[in-house]
């Protein structure tokens, strides 16, 4: 049985798993702390600072501010997430996101939250979408691999930059974009093909494979590869068809192609969900 602490969010008393973060607890129990950076795929990294909250211990006499993502429980931990300290820092933060993502729903709803508006001056150079978090980095680097992206630069000229070598890596699967909170990156399907941009201009295009079953565009091959490789060929299994996600939900997952290496009693042959 996993061992619990006891902590008080709020001035509210709560029962958290002991290797649970404060972000974490409080997100399971619908305590509002606002987070950018933070995903529950990836590893935390604190980039953002939005989840700043004030934090007294047991064994301290005052109050400190912490970043709450990365901030584990303790018994008699006492959190307070919106204190005027912490409010007037969100507030500058804000400020400087509006200005990177001005039209960025996730940012203007935050902003908006702690009576803030986007400023109508603001350039478009400085207003590409992308608000430095560092999701794309991560998932590309620590869940997929090729590494893709990375961020350079420190104070006003740090950004996220797409290295052109690395660019022969990418396996187009669009993960960067699914976690971008401000859709700074975008997958773009149509006509056979799959294009990647970032901020605004294409990054990378790649033909897509067709539906076995139904004819229907979905995948590029290396990404189909890269599920081979990753989930299949561990497990004693070979991909031998693609099948779309509708196909796959649907249960029309057997093709002919995995049909006769199944007739044939040689390596069990399987479809791939997307």
């Amino acid at each position: 049985m996993t061992p619990t602490v006891h902590l008080k969010i709020n001035n509210q008393t709560i029962e958290a798993p002991a290797d649970a973060t404060v972000l974490e607890t409080a997100l399971r129990e619908d305590i509002y702390i606002p987070s950018l950076c933070y995903h529950e795929a990836l590893e935390p990294e604190g980039v953002c600072r939005l989840c700043i909250v004030a934090v007294q211990n047991e064994d301290e006499a005052e109050q400190s501010v912490r970043i709450s993502c990365k901030l584990k429980v303790a018994e008699g931990m006492v959190i307070k997430t919106d204190t005027q300290r912490i409010n007037a820092s969100r507030r500058l933060i804000l400020k400087r996101l509006l200005k990177r993502a001005p039209d960025a729903k996730v940012i203007t709803d935050m902003a908006a939250r702690y009576g803030i508006t986007p400023d109508p001056d603001v350039s478009e150079q400085e207003a590409d979408g992308c608000v430095l978090c560092g999701r794309c980095v991560h998932v590309c680097r620590d869940k997929i691999g090729p590494a893709v992206f990375s961020v350079t630069g420190r104070g006003a000229s740090r950004k996220v930059t797409a290295d052109a070598d690395r660019l022969q890596e990418c396996i187009g699967c669009g993960a960067c974009a699914q976690v971008c909170p401000t859709d700074a990156i975008r997958v773009i399907d149509a006509e056979g093909f799959r294009e990647i941009y970032t901020w605004g201009e294409m990054m990378v295009r790649f033909q897509l494979e067709k539906c076995e079953h139904c004819g229907t565009p979905f995948a590029p091959k290396r990404y189909l590869d890269f599920i081979n490789k990753r989930a299949y060929i561990p497990k004693g299994l070979e991909l031998v068809d693609y099948i779309c996600p509708k196909c796959f939900k649907d249960g029309d997952r057997a093709s002919q192609a995995r049909r006769a290496g199944a007739l044939r009693g040689s390596i069990v042959k399987w479809s791939v969900p997307r």
